[in-house]
């Protein structure tokens, strides 16, 4: 579904936009006549302000996007600060009698439109494309929240009085720094709300009639039948009477990336939206874990897992590890190594270095055909410290692949594997290796020498 540029706006309310503001600036305000300005004005300002006027058609009565808007005219085109108040507010005035919308004089708002790109990992520069606010503007905004961030950090839960009463905190106004505030703490404590703001972005997008639960429920739907429903299917799981909704949010979805079709025309998530969907289903997902587990069903633990979308799937194997007795979690994550993609199984190993009872599985891991899993493999088991690994790790320093070289010379020092000296010296001094390998090597010779250092001087003491 395009984007909603034009949302209520015709072609003649834009000609007619255009036109006002163009009077605006050279007849009302008696603009620059030469050449290079008028063009200047024409190409750029007025469609730079006829398209942030169309993206926040809600927002023209709002004093904080009047604000943007005099900086925009301000540091953006230049103009003297001493007349951009004025100027903003005889550019907004045709907008305002043009268009008939509902305005929200929240002076939040605009802020909020800003983060909810934001956490989202949109880019400044596609959020000043997609909001028409100056980049510097949004700049400036991110790293007045980074520097709330900070303050909160370092005080520990500092109250919005003691922000306040910090000088350069102050400095951002009451409104902005309360927002950055709030935002702030609802992002370190409230569960979902990252979530919550996507989806909103989401449904912003959509320009559809929709709360973020309806949505939740739609992705839910699909991810309980992922790759099972068509179109017509879920349209008839959901009621009939809602057939035209349903087909419209279809497709706005999968315009904008949420949802996918597969090449038999069922509905899958995509990624994106498996990932933000996650946070809602791992609550349901972890009780029906924790039943199989409690009555030792590994069997359908292990088919709750093999269920998942591989985005939800990642999610739920950090949530086994915190939340499932070690021994248990093994069992059940160990069970779906090699089941899923090369991706999990990247993943579990990672995992896997914090779990000592998954030894035996990262040993077979160094031999495997991808060399990124005998990387990974290397890698854990140097955070496991078994020595018992270390003839397996010593074999790897000849292996054909840089980084798997590379993931076995550090093992080997984290483990201070003294065994290891004779063939770590080699490499280091090997100029037939990569520098990367000679130096982790070298690196490896002086983390084995400072470990039994300091070991030796522990046994020397009375």
């Amino acid at each position: 579904m395009a984007e909603l540029i034009n949302w209520d706006w015709t072609k003649q309310d834009l000609t007619r936009l255009t036109e006002n503001l163009t009077a605006v600036l050279l007849e009302e305000w008696g603009g620059p006549r030469s050449p290079l300005a008028l063009k200047y004005i024409h190409e750029t300002i007025i469609p730079d302000l006829v398209a942030c006027f169309c993206h926040n058609a809600d927002l023209l009565t709002n004093s904080t996007f009047a604000e943007i808007i005099q900086w925009k005219l301000k540091n953006q085109f230049a103009n003297p600060s001493a007349v951009v108040v004025d100027l903003a507010k005889d550019l907004l005035k045709p907008a305002q009698t043009i268009i008939n919308r509902p305005q929200n004089q929240d002076p939040k708002e605009p802020w909020r439109r800003v983060f909810r790109l934001w956490i989202g990992e949109e880019s400044l520069p596609n959020i000043a494309e997609r909001t028409g606010y100056p980049l510097d503007y949004l700049d400036l905004l991110i790293l007045r929240l980074k520097k709330v961030k900070a303050f909160t950090a370092n005080h520990t839960r500092a109250s919005l009085l003691e922000c306040q009463q910090n000088p350069e905190l102050r400095d951002f106004g009451f409104e902005q720094l309360n927002f950055l505030y709030q935002f702030q703490t609802a992002i370190a404590g409230e569960p979902l709300y990252k979530e919550r703001l996507i989806l909103e972005q989401v449904i912003w997008d959509l320009g559809m009639p929709l709360q973020v639960q309806d949505l939740v429920m739609l992705l839910e739907l699909i991810h309980a039948h992922e790759g099972e429903l068509d179109e017509d299917s879920l349209i008839s799981i959901m009621g009939d009477s809602r057939g035209n909704l349903v087909s419209c949010l279809i497709e706005g979805l999968i315009s904008l990336h949420y949802i996918q079709k597969n090449k038999a025309g069922k509905l899958t998530l995509s990624e994106k939206s498996a990932r933000t969907i996650a946070g809602y289903l791992l609550p349901k997902l972890g009780e029906q874990l924790k039943k199989a587990v409690s009555i030792r069903d590994y069997e359908g633990a292990q088919g709750i897992l093999l269920g998942q979308n591989q985005e939800i799937l990642i999610r739920l194997i950090d949530w086994t590890v915190h939340e499932i007795d070690q021994e248990q979690a093994f069992i059940i994550l160990s069970s779906i190594y090699k089941k899923v993609s090369r991706r999990v199984d990247i993943y579990l190993i990672k995992v896997f270095a914090n779990v000592p009872l998954a030894f035996e599985l990262l040993i077979k891991g160094l031999s495997d055909n991808d060399s990124l899993i005998r990387a990974r493999a290397c890698e854990a088991l140097g955070r496991i410290g078994n020595k018992a690994a270390v003839f397996s790790l010593i074999q790897l320093l000849r292996d054909p692949v840089v980084g798997v070289k590379e993931m076995a010379a550090q093992a080997l020092g984290e483990m201070g594997a003294v065994a290891a000296v004779k063939e770590l010296s080699r490499v280091a001094e090997d100029y037939g290796e990569s520098l990367n390998v000679r130096e982790r090597a070298r690196e490896a010779l002086r983390m084995i020498e400072s470990i039994n250092s300091a070991k030796a001087k522990v046994t020397k003491k009375p």
